[in-house]
């Protein structure tokens, strides 16, 4: 699979400039950090019936973090918790090993895709998953 390095470039830095989901969170929200870098997040999201209805994030960081929580709230909302794990087990595979994926096995990533390289900087890998690792951890406090 070869991936576009300018293409992914300008969507990150796209959502970093201007990230969808980032606002002011004031109550219901849960408060993560990276264990390799400054990163900070601040979670709120709301499910109704499984499936997640709201998601808003804040807090600091560099651009593979904000772009990967941004683009990551957006193909996750809507989805059911199963749908949400299944999503982040996908995404999580990807970093690790992007060259066994096809267009085809790609295409449920959908903007995900950009990170494709981050494990070559293993610090960003864990820049790229933080919000994964968040929301895992809060759908997997429900179970």
């Amino acid at each position: 699979m070869h991936f576009n390095p300018n293409q992914a470039r300008e969507i990150i830095m796209a959502h970093y400039k201007e990230p969808k989901f980032k606002a002011k969170l004031e109550a219901n929200f849960q408060t993560y950090f990276s264990t390799t870098c400054s990163d900070k997040l601040q979670l709120s999201l709301k499910f109704e019936n499984n499936y997640l209805t709201k998601a808003k994030f804040d807090g600091h960081g560099c651009a593979i973090f904000v772009a990967s929580t941004d683009i990551l709230l957006d193909i996750l909302l809507n989805k059911s918790k199963t749908e949400i794990l299944e999503i982040i087990s996908l995404y999580t595979e990807f970093l690790n090993d992007p060259s066994k994926y096809t267009q085809e096995t790609i295409k449920d990533l959908a903007g995900l895709w950009v990170f494709f390289n981050v494990k070559k900087h293993l610090s960003r890998l864990n820049c790229a998953l933080l919000s994964a690792n968040s929301i895992k951890e809060e759908i997997e406090k429900t179970l």
